[in-house]
């Protein structure tokens, strides 16, 4: 009986697993469809921008550079939702960024993630930056910890980037160091 019902409870596991990894693909896909019906105005340079493309587009020009060897997912996060807003960015409001999306595991025994924003004003970048890096809650995943944390700003646009030491994957300093590449060589912002 002690074997059936490990069994049981391996099939009910995996079960779980798989619609939690369905729920995330819907959840992307969902932010796609999003993504490729609204305009680009946040793209344009500008003076005192940041990288040039959208969120996603920059996320995926920091991971040409630097790229963990697990599953990853792009999350929109609504800035309607404060839970959301706190959960992702640790930033108490939305009131000063204009957008964010994060991109995380998608297994949630892995602590990572990676989250961009863009503030309304360039000038705001090093308080908000300040802001994310003292209100992310590192321990997001109830049973795994993001240990090592840091937060970077180009312009208008603040990375936060928080990851396990426990991961085979590269470390923080690995992806501000991406980041800055993408920014042409140089940060506004570089938090430790």
């Amino acid at each position: 009986i002690t074997d059936r019902n490990m069994r049981q409870k391996e099939k009910e596991e995996e079960k779980m697993k798989r619609i939690i990894v369905l729920m995330l693909v819907l959840l992307m896909t969902m932010g796609i469809m999003t993504s490729c019906g609204s305009d680009n105005a946040s793209s344009a340079p500008v003076a005192g921008a940041g990288p040039e493309g959208t969120l996603e587009e920059i996320i995926a020009k920091i991971y040409e550079k630097q790229m963990p060897e697990f599953m990853l997912g792009n999350i929109p996060v609504d800035l309607a939702d404060p839970d959301a807003v706190k959960m992702f960015t640790g930033l108490d409001s939305a009131e000063l960024i204009k957008e964010a999306v994060a991109s995380e595991s998608m297994m949630g025994s892995q602590a990572y993630s990676l989250v961009l924003v863009r503030v309304n004003d360039a000038a705001n970048a090093a308080s908000v930056a300040e802001s994310m890096k003292n209100g992310i809650d590192q321990r997001k995943w109830i049973c795994v910890e993001a240990d090592d944390l840091r937060v970077a700003a180009c312009g208008d646009v603040v990375m936060l980037v928080m990851i396990s030491t426990e991961l085979d994957a590269p470390s923080a300093e690995d992806f501000v160091n991406a980041f800055k590449e993408v920014c042409g060589g140089s940060l506004s912002v570089d938090l430790k």
